[in-house]
C-alpha cells in the first residue's frame, strides 16, 4: 500500500521532469524526398510528417491569389503535443515556421537544427550565436535562420528563410 502511493506521487515528478527528445534526422532520406519534392515541400515539415502521427487536419489554411491557388499558410498538430505553422504568403517574403514542441532537451535540439539544415540544400556557411539560441548565416544575409525560444511548458523553433 505505502508502495502504491509513494509511486503515484513520484510518477508526475518523473514524468514532468524528463526532456522530449526528437528522432534524429535522416539527412540522405530527407535531401532525397526534397528533391523529389522539386522543393516544393518545408524540410520540417517532411521530417514531422516521417516521424509523427498527425493529430489533425491543415487549418488556417490560406491560398496564394494566383494561378495555382496552393496552400501557402496552414497549422497542424502532431502527436506529443507538436504544433506546426508555416506562412510563406508573402511576395518576396521568404518562408516562416513555428515549430512548438514540449520541453525539449537543449543538446538534442541543437544537433536536430543543424541536422535539418544539412537536409535542405543551401551552400551557405552557419553558425551559432554564442548563447546557442540563434542558428544562421555566418554573415548574417540571405539564408536561413533558426532560433530557440523557452517558455515554462513549451520549446519553440522559429525558422525563417528568405532575403
Amino acid at each position: 500500500m505505502k508502495l502504491s502511493v509513494l509511486l503515484i506521487l513520484i510518477f508526475p515528478i518523473l514524468t514532468f521532469g524528463q526532456s522530449f527528445k526528437l528522432p534524429e534526422p535522416n539527412v540522405k532520406e530527407l535531401k532525397d524526398k526534397m528533391v523529389k519534392s522539386d522543393y516544393t515541400k518545408e524540410v520540417v515539415y517532411l521530417y514531422l510528417i516521417q516521424n509523427f502521427d498527425t493529430i489533425s487536419k491543415k487549418r488556417e489554411i490560406i491560398n496564394y491569389d494566383y494561378p495555382d491557388y496552393s496552400i501557402c499558410s496552414f497549422n497542424q498538430n502532431f502527436e506529443n503535443d507538436i504544433n506546426y505553422s508555416l506562412e510563406k504568403c508573402k511576395e518576396a517574403g521568404g518562408l516562416s515556421v513555428l515549430l512548438m514542441l514540449p520541453k525539449t532537451d537543449r543538446q538534442s535540439l541543437i544537433k536536430w537544427i543543424e541536422l535539418i539544415y544539412k537536409s535542405a540544400p543551401m551552400d551557405i556557411e552557419h553558425t551559432w550565436n554564442s548563447s546557442k539560441t540563434k542558428f544562421g548565416p555566418t554573415d548574417e544575409g540571405v539564408g536561413c535562420y533558426f532560433e530557440i525560444k523557452e517558455t515554462e511548458r513549451n520549446t519553440l523553433i522559429e525558422n525563417y528563410c528568405g532575403c
